[in-house]
């Protein structure tokens, strides 16, 4: 079940949105998972009171937790699909997902090691 929160910093310079995913989708899942993720990232926003589409440079910063997959790339290519208001059906949270200035990006795996 995936969990998104959310918080965004509007005065700092540029903005920052951050973002904390539990169970994050990768970029070849289905495209109607990457709609929901959009969808539970709105619930998420709107949660915390932040209006969107945003529509002004921001920097990011999120934390996958126990994501679908262990490689970045996949799970930031997914979660850039789910932002941008060119891709899926409605708006998005951002109005394009060349707003973002800069990405800090971590996965983290609570709990014991699989073997």
């Amino acid at each position: 079940q995936m969990q998104c929160v959310v918080k965004y910093f509007p005065t700092q310079h540029p903005p920052l949105l951050q973002l904390s995913i539990h169970d994050a989708p990768h970029r070849r899942m289905h495209v109607a998972t990457i709609q929901r993720y959009r969808d539970d990232l709105k619930k998420a926003c709107a949660a915390a009171g932040v209006a969107t589409p945003i529509s002004e440079p921001i920097d990011l910063s999120v934390i996958f937790v126990n994501p679908s997959s262990p490689d970045l790339d996949n799970l930031l290519t997914a979660l850039y699909q789910a932002l941008d208001g060119h891709t899926l059906k409605g708006p998005g949270i951002l109005s394009d997902d060349g707003l973002i200035s800069k990405a800090t990006v971590s996965k983290f795996y609570p709990g014991p090691p699989n073997k």
